[in-house]
């Protein structure tokens, strides 16, 4: 594994330890984009309204601590998956998996992180505390799933949902609102599509290793179930548009912006190549997560 942006900057004995972080790759905006959903949607249907000062702490808030969830979640799916890492070339340089982390140092640096996220997570309102828990249970549930079920990422959505839930209920948003039922849907299914995306990288390899998953099942007609999953997620945006009685504005910038780049995303990627893919796959953070999020900032700041 090449040793890029922030690894180049620490001694050598910490490079393994912020490659499982991640700290050294772009996926960050994977794991914030359904907070910064959350903290967006949380702003705009609120009542009362959050103040612009509130919610600028509460994004960094939630940056920081962001990449200690994402750092956890990633150490400890490495830990689990390291003899499919092996075999895929892809992932086989991995720090646990080329042997430059040993299997009990994965773990305990899972925990730590994990006690770092919680401590921190605990300082966020009390009703707030059961979705992170449940956030947390379900990321560690998550790399079990690949042995024993092809719909990995249905199980992925539940995380990233809860994830897009927890700051807006810190705000004040009933989590059992119809517009946040809708919103829980919208990052559920957004995250099923960009998953399977992101997962044909390496299906001829999952085959041979026996990785289980919706890209290697639905190979043939990924597409055609994107764009169906598209088609019911901007549905459900404006449903909560409609519901939380939201402006114009949103309906352009967010649902409008969303349609359209889910449509440039699904009939670009080529899904044989690897490289597209992955382009498509974190392309898809900045056009469609951002689109999203963006018409509840426009509807904000109105």
């Amino acid at each position: 594994m090449p040793i890029q942006g922030v690894a180049k900057l620490v001694p050598s004995s910490w490079v393994p330890y912020v490659q499982l972080m991640r700290l050294d790759r772009p996926g960050f905006l994977g794991f914030f984009m359904p907070t910064l959903m959350g903290l967006s949607a949380g702003a705009t249907l609120a009542d009362p309204p959050i103040a612009p000062l509130d919610f600028f702490k509460s994004f960094l808030f939630f940056w920081f601590v962001t990449n200690f969830i994402r750092g956890a979640a990633c150490t400890w799916n490495d830990n689990l998956d390291q003899d499919f890492d092996r075999q895929v070339p892809r992932t086989r340089c991995r720090p646990i998996a080329r042997g430059a982390v040993s299997t009990t140092q994965g773990h305990i640096f899972t925990l730590a992180q994990v006690a770092i996220t919680a401590w921190i997570l605990s300082h966020l309102p009390a009703q707030c505390h059961a979705y992170s828990l449940a956030m947390g249970v379900l990321h560690a549930i998550y790399p079990l799933c690949k042995r024993f079920m092809d719909f990995t990422p249905v199980f992925l959505g539940l995380p990233f949902s809860v994830t897009m839930i927890l700051p807006a209920v810190g705000m004040g948003v009933d989590p059992f609102s119809a517009p946040a039922a809708c919103l829980f849907m919208v990052e559920f299914i957004w995250t099923i599509i960009y998953e399977t995306i992101y997962a044909h990288q390496d299906v001829q390899h999952d085959v041979q290793a026996g990785v289980k998953s919706m890209a290697v099942r639905y190979r043939h007609s990924t597409k055609i179930i994107a764009s169906v999953l598209g088609v019911v997620m901007v549905g459900l945006m404006v449903a909560v548009g409609v519901l939380a009685g939201l402006s114009g504005i949103y309906f352009l910038v967010g649902c409008g912006g969303t349609a359209l780049s889910l449509v440039v995303m699904i009939y670009s990627v080529d899904l044989t190549k690897p490289a597209s893919c992955l382009y498509w796959f974190r392309m898809g953070f900045y056009i469609v997560g951002g689109s999203k999020s963006a018409g509840f900032l426009a509807q904000y700041l109105v």
